[in-house]
């Protein structure tokens, strides 16, 4: 490689010294070329602006509602609804109600179980075999039901759950959607919560949720009224 720049180096001076014309010949035709690129360059430029004018022009016609500010937003306090609305209120104590009858009938059945048990094992020896074996049988049978009963009951309670939760959210969805139809015709209803939420700041005059709670436990109270 160093022998070929120095065969290199040792040819150009001698062209120089050769041909000077050859050399102003050789200037003027990069000077042109140099021209024709730049001409090219700024051609190219140019086209590529009034692309990207056109781009501009055409998302801002897309977003139109957006820059013209013509999008209305506004956002509901989930917590505040839910620690407010009445039909929440009352499947939460409706569960609660349901789920200490729950734990107390299955309460009653293992203690009479257990009294069953040692009764038996107290007075068993007063019983025949034929007694005793069938005894014996009967306390199996009822000790795997209650090993069995406890799972089932869980199942039943958390199945009761996510049915009240879907009925709930039901109602709330459907009744934004006919209020916002009826009275703002927002464009878009934010959902914001302290726990989970993708609103991390928004204006406080687009919140609404005092007036959807107000417009919900209406609507509960004639639903109510109507049971």
């Amino acid at each position: 490689m160093e022998e070929i720049k120095n065969e290199m180096n040792e040819m150009i001076p001698e062209k120089k010294k050769g041909n000077s014309n050859v050399a102003l010949w050789i200037g003027c035709c990069l000077s042109l070329i140099c021209s024709l690129v730049l001409m090219c360059v700024v051609f190219c430029d140019g086209n590529e602006e009034k692309e990207d004018v056109k781009a501009v022009a055409k998302s801002s016609k897309q977003n139109k509602s957006l820059t013209n500010g013509g999008l209305k937003i506004a956002y509901i306090d989930t917590d505040s609804v839910l620690a407010k609305y009445d039909m929440a209120k009352d499947m939460e104590e409706s569960l609660k109600a349901y789920q200490q009858k729950v734990e107390s009938d299955f309460a009653a059945k293992q203690k009479k179980f257990e009294a069953d048990y040692a009764d038996y094992l107290k007075n068993g020896a007063n019983l025949t075999l034929t007694q005793q074996k069938d005894k014996e049988k009967e306390l199996q049978r009822r000790g795997n039901e209650l090993q069995q009963l406890q799972p089932q009951l869980m199942a039943q309670l958390q199945e009761r759950q996510i049915n009240d939760n879907k009925k709930l959210l039901d109602a709330v969805y459907a009744f934004i959607k006919d209020y916002n139809k009826k009275h703002q015709n927002f464009d878009v209803i934010f959902a914001k919560s302290y726990i989970s939420s993708p609103v991390l700041y928004i204006d406080e005059g687009m919140d609404i949720t005092e007036e959807i709670i107000k417009g919900l436990n209406e609507e509960y109270k004639e639903y109510k009224k109507e049971d």
